[in-house]
């Protein structure tokens, strides 16, 4: 019995048939091993080894996607965010099938608010099946579609013949938060931004949506973000202007995000722990058996 549960324990962390050369068994044993390991330690919290079982309810969700097989096999993560773990992976990222996710929920009424990228498909699944709560756009994912934006402007003068050599090597200066360059990097910045004022610009607005974040309150937020949009279209290149039917389009969830001050409700938990499921790819741990990868993301409460 000990046994089993030492190799059970491995399975957790290690490929299967890496286990199973070790202590000399099959990898359906050591697969067997894993089930019921899984079975203890997710029932501590809830959770199940099915992926049919009912899930709790937190008052904070974070939903985002991670491809399993780029362009082909998506899975869809949802994440307790005041408990910081991963309540469930299923598969698929179609409308259906994250309703069909959230509908597991034991009491869809208890949810107070979902973080999510600006994800259409996200958003009317959560409506569909949670209507009582508050959709927050997740403000990293705001600021990094604004940044697209802004490299998109890099890009276009890049391609020009004066700043072909001269923005070689240094666009990061432009997209890097301010505070991370440093005192060299900003200086660099600084020269650039004199050669190029539009590129400026775009950098200038990137960061004053950056401190509108960092600054506003759920009753200035608002007028806040009003006179950013304004500021985009009055001095911004093109590039960011287009960029502006995402906040037409999602301004009630971005603007959610400041109804929940000082939690500062995100998905960079769940960001985190899509990081750490492709890591579990790269190494192997079974990706190729959904339900292996599954249960190795359930079991990395860390």
């Amino acid at each position: 019995m000990r046994l089993r549960e030492e190799i059970g324990q491995q399975a957790c962390t290690r490929p299967i048939a890496h286990v199973a050369s070790y202590y000399g068994v099959g990898p359906r044993f050591v697969q067997g091993c894993l089930e019921v390991v899984a079975s203890i330690q997710l029932a501590k919290r809830g959770l199940s080894v099915e992926e049919s079982a009912t899930l709790p309810t937190p008052r904070f969700l974070g939903i985002d996607e991670f491809a399993r097989r780029k362009g082909h096999r998506y899975d869809t993560i949802l994440c307790d965010l005041d408990a910081r773990t991963v309540l469930e992976v299923s598969a698929g990222r179609k409308k259906e099938e994250v309703a069909g996710l959230l509908e597991r929920l034991s009491n869809c009424d208890g949810v107070e608010a979902v973080s999510m990228d600006m994800s259409t498909t996200f958003r009317e699944a959560v409506q569909l099946c949670l209507p009582r709560a508050r959709i927050v756009a997740d403000h990293f994912h705001v600021i990094q579609h604004v940044g697209k934006a802004v490299n998109k402007v890099l890009g276009r003068w890049a391609k020009k013949e004066e700043g072909k050599q001269a923005l070689e090597g240094q666009r990061h200066l432009f997209l890097r938060n301010q505070e991370d360059l440093s005192a060299d990097e900003e200086q660099t910045r600084v020269t650039l931004a004199r050669t190029f004022p539009e590129i400026a610009r775009a950098w200038q607005l990137k960061e004053a949506l950056r401190t509108w974040y960092a600054t506003a309150s759920a009753t200035t937020a608002a007028a806040g973000l009003d006179a950013w949009i304004t500021a985009v279209k009055r001095h911004g290149p093109k590039e960011l202007r287009e960029a502006l039917s995402a906040f037409r389009t999602w301004r009630q969830e971005i603007l959610a995000f400041f109804d929940f001050l000082p939690t500062r409700l995100s998905n960079g938990f769940v960001e985190g722990k899509n990081n750490r499921t492709k890591t579990l790819m790269r190494q192997g741990y079974g990706y190729r058996n959904r339900r292996n990868l599954r249960l190795r993301i359930l079991l990395a409460v860390a």
